[in-house]
């Protein structure tokens, strides 16, 4: 029991556990579903209402995208840049709610043994989650748009092949930086995401507990900055990485 508590496992069974940063991260999904169904139920020419807001959203995702990446590419790489950017935002915001520190489990003494939901970036599971699919994400579009010719990145044959063989031992050195560099950028990724989501919830903690409530209110708006420019970070990140994957390594060696 008490080491359920400590992980915040809710619920188990087979080879299958339930956290309380997962089943948070299930009602971020089911939030983020229902407010797209509801903006698309009923779409009319001049958009109104949860329609208007949802597509003022994705509007800007898409100019920030295509600012980035291009006209060309902006459509291939918006679906996920806007699912990293409003996933990690809402798992941001929806941690601020008073139910989270609120809702749990007691022990007989009426003391929180542990609590029933958890943001989701708070478990290092999520942000390496997360950035796992950034990086295939984008090693998947540096394979698919410029085929083999990615791998020129990682195996530079160009002083190879003109026989400046003196080079050969750095190009061997600067690719192997390179592909080091891409599994580093999963750390990196991680850690980042995980430390300031848990350094925030720590914070209003703390808070929380040392001043009256009025006076924690301006640290809940700080939060909420912390989030969006948190799922920026990431979501732009990502989004950097991709368009410097697909952009052609060979007009560096020839330039």
């Amino acid at each position: 029991e008490g080491d359920h508590g400590a992980s915040g496992v809710i619920g188990s069974g087979d080879g299958f556990v339930v956290t309380n940063t997962l089943l948070s991260s299930w009602i971020v999904t089911l939030i983020l579903i229902a407010l797209f169904y509801g903006a698309t139920r009923r779409m009319s020419m001049i958009p109104s209402g949860l329609q208007n807001v949802m597509e003022a959203a994705i509007e800007g995702l898409y100019n920030f995208v295509q600012g980035v990446a291009g006209a060309e590419n902006a459509r291939r790489f918006l679906p996920l840049i806007a699912t990293i950017f409003l996933f990690v935002m809402f798992n941001a915001w929806i941690g601020l709610l008073p139910i989270y520190p609120t809702l749990g489990f007691l022990d007989d003494h009426g003391e929180m043994q542990r609590h029933l939901l958890r943001p989701a970036g708070t478990d290092l599971n999520m942000p390496l989650a997360l950035a796992l699919v950034s990086f295939v994400f984008v090693e998947f579009w540096g394979f698919r748009l410029l085929k083999l010719s990615y791998l020129s990145k990682f195996i530079r044959l160009e002083n190879l092949r003109r026989g400046n063989f003196a080079q050969v031992p750095i190009d061997l050195f600067v690719g192997a930086l390179e592909l080091l560099s891409e599994f580093v950028r999963i750390i990196s990724f991680t850690f980042r995401l995980f430390g300031n989501m848990t350094a925030g919830e720590i914070l209003l903690l703390v808070i929380t507990y040392l001043v009256p409530f009025v006076l924690v209110l301006p640290f809940y708006g700080l939060e909420l900055l912390v989030g969006m420019v948190q799922a920026l970070i990431f979501a732009g990140l990502t989004l950097v990485f991709v368009v410097v994957a697909v952009t052609p390594h060979s007009e560096d060696e020839h330039s």
